[in-house]
């Protein structure tokens, strides 16, 4: 069997694509950037396809002969630039569909969410559920999965519960008492290889969940004893105030925290288990089953702790160096300024570019740091600022090196916090 992939380069679907692979068919992933995946996953063939602009049948087309069956698990929890919800989760899917109904592809799999039916209120549901209905009342054989959230290597959204947990004080809306019932990524993958084969279940919505709820604070409290970090402590947060915070949040590690995030785990998100095994065949893991056959390794526990410093290690680097920028260029005393460059024999005219352009190199690294595109240009030329510093400092004012506030020797600890910020925001992830 030929299978077409759509999102293989997220949670879902890089796992959908190795266990398709394991099986033995051939498969080809519809990505982004097919050269970077390429350079990633050799020997999987790979086509470029733009979701955010791939919403005519005609786009896809080309992609699809000799293609069997397709898995469209294309799917976003926040919305950023051009990549909205409508976009990816029902303009492309829709054109795709219409595309495998031209082409005669014999099955389509639409991996979508639990709680895009008809009580749908946010605008993740509501896409999902807009090509859900596309897709059910087209002639193609299909099958809808309706997961809860997924969980294992790579869940995104299990690593933000796992950094809550690992906090000192755990905040909860209200008191957690919002239910879950999470699905462990195997179990979703086993069953949609059952809805490949030509017994599998079609022309259905089913719901994949895990075996029971769990209300949210007793997840906090599982994963920080997975964690090894003793006996929660919840502090509860009034769900208007954790609304009003998700405005203005989403800087914490990339996490999944916005409005709609808040109001669609307000709501609740499970079902019955009982339709997964009428189609399946078995009852999927508990969360606790899953955490005992997989316990905390040093890599979780330090990913777990460094979550939400990550993104404020990365601005305080930053301010840093815009503080220090300002701080040369209006604050400090001229004079002082131009009298520590003349010891190093820099007066007169060189004085005044010296002074001017070192603080508007500060500045422009600074705001850099900032910018995913810029980082890593910044943090090396961070470093090789640092070092300049100290080389001329060393040479002409070594008698920095013994003032009390240690104004050189603190270029060490910073030269390590750059390095430390480059490792930790490579897009990378140990979680569980």
């Amino acid at each position: 069997m030929h299978v077409l992939i759509t999102g293989a380069s997220g949670f879902i679907g890089s796992h959908l694509t190795q266990a398709i692979l394991r099986r033995g068919d051939t498969v080809t992933v519809a990505v982004r950037n097919a050269k970077v995946w390429g350079s990633r996953h050799p020997g999987i063939r790979a086509v470029s396809v733009d979701f955010c602009q791939a919403h005519r049948p005609e786009d896809w087309l080309v992609h699809l002969e000799g293609v069997d069956a397709v898995i469209n698990a294309v799917g976003i929890i926040r919305e950023t630039g051009q990549q909205s919800f409508r976009a990816l989760h029902e303009q492309a899917p829709i054109a795709l569909f219409q595309a495998c109904e031209m082409a005669g592809v014999q099955r389509v799999i639409q991996i979508s969410a639990l709680g895009a039916d008809d009580q749908a209120e946010s605008q993740y549901h509501l896409s999902k559920k807009a090509a859900d209905d596309f897709l059910a009342a087209s002639t193609l054989e299909w099958t809808i999965l309706r997961p809860s959230i997924v969980y294992g290597p790579g869940a995104r959204s299990m690593a933000f519960f796992k950094a809550l947990a690992a906090l000192p004080v755990t905040p909860l809306i209200n008191r957690g008492e919002q239910q879950i019932q999470p699905i462990h990524v195997t179990d979703l993958t086993t069953a949609v290889l059952q809805c490949l084969t030509p017994e599998g279940p079609t022309q259905t919505h089913i719901n994949l969940v895990g075996p029971e709820p769990i209300s949210f604070h007793s997840l906090m409290q599982r994963l920080r004893s997975w964690l090894g970090l003793g006996q929660l402590r919840p502090v509860a947060i009034p769900y208007g105030l954790t609304l009003a915070s998700a405005k203005v949040g989403g800087f914490l590690g990339g996490a999944a925290i916005t409005p709609e995030t808040v109001q669609m785990l307000q709501r609740g998100n499970t079902g019955s288990v009982d339709e997964f095994v009428e189609h399946f065949g078995f009852m999927p893991r508990s969360l606790d089953e899953a955490l005992l056959e997989e316990p905390a390794r040093q890599p979780d526990q330090w990913h777990a702790g460094l979550f939400f410093l990550r993104p404020l290690l990365r601005l305080t680097i930053a301010l840093i160096w815009i503080s220090a920028g300002i701080v040369s260029a209006f604050i400090y005393p001229q004079e002082d300024s131009f009298a520590l460059l003349s010891q190093v024999g820099i007066s007169g005219n060189w004085a005044v570019v010296s002074l001017y352009g070192a603080s508007a190199l500060d500045l422009l690294l600074g705001f850099a740091t900032l910018s995913n595109r810029w980082l890593r240009m910044a943090a090396y030329g961070q470093i090789l600022t640092m070092a300049l510093y100290t080389f001329i400092i060393t040479l002409f004012l070594p008698a920095l090196w013994a003032h009390p506030f240690g104004p050189v020797i603190k270029n060490l600890p910073l030269v390590i916090a750059t390095l430390i910020m480059l490792v930790l925001e490579r897009r990378t992830s140990w979680n569980f």
